[in-house]
């Protein structure tokens, strides 16, 4: 039996799909300096042209492992909220097993400390970055504003801001949790603490 022939899109779909793929793993085994177009091309079993016929250059390719990344986050969690026959206690227990995950994947977290890095050296990648962290940043809170009732103007911006606040300080416990690797409970808790104070009874 003949294999499928894929088409011209499907084969671009999927060297597009492996070079991500082999990113991920490259800049979480060796770091942000093993990442030239050369390395990440051999590494996915491809020529640096197949590199250029995905991506203008390699810091667009960061900034879509990055987006690619955030989707997930949001695609999850919004699967998670959007459960309404949830009892309370299913849906925190659902949120706390989201945490420890988040906290446990360790090769996108390395991944996140390369890129915080290279942004804080280079000014033209920087921009491009704080843009994808503040539109990832906006829609987690509006998935996480569905825990909350409509308030005020005013009470609606303050729990806003606090959205923010848990969204960095995630990332943040997160990269301390990595380094330590000790109780994961203990920064997951502190996370489901800082939800609980703005989430209503259900």
């Amino acid at each position: 039996m003949k294999p499928t022939k894929i088409s011209r899109d499907e084969k671009q779909i999927q060297t597009r799909n492996q070079l991500i793929e082999a990113g991920f793993h490259l800049i979480s085994e060796q770091g942000y300096s093993a990442v030239s177009i050369r390395n990440l091309s051999k590494k996915a079993g491809y020529t640096q042209g197949a590199f250029y016929s995905n991506f203008e250059h390699k810091e667009d390719f960061l900034l879509t492992l990055m987006k690619i990344q955030f989707e997930q986050e949001n695609l999850q969690l919004q699967k998670i909220i959007t459960q309404t026959h949830l009892m309370q206690s299913d849906l925190m227990a659902a949120l706390e097993q989201w945490f420890i995950d988040f906290f446990q994947n360790d090769e996108w977290l390395k991944i996140s400390i390369e890129l915080q890095l290279y942004a804080a050296r280079d000014e033209i990648f920087s921009n491009e970055y704080q843009q994808v962290w503040q539109t990832h940043q906006a829609q987690v809170s509006e998935v996480l504003q569905q825990l909350i009732p409509n308030f005020s103007a005013a009470e609606s911006a303050q729990h806003e801001y606090k959205l923010l606040e848990i969204i960095s300080l995630s990332y943040g416990l997160a990269l301390q949790y990595m380094i330590f690797k000790d109780d994961v409970h203990k920064y997951v808790n502190i996370m489901m603490q800082q939800l609980t104070q703005i989430m209503p009874a259900r």
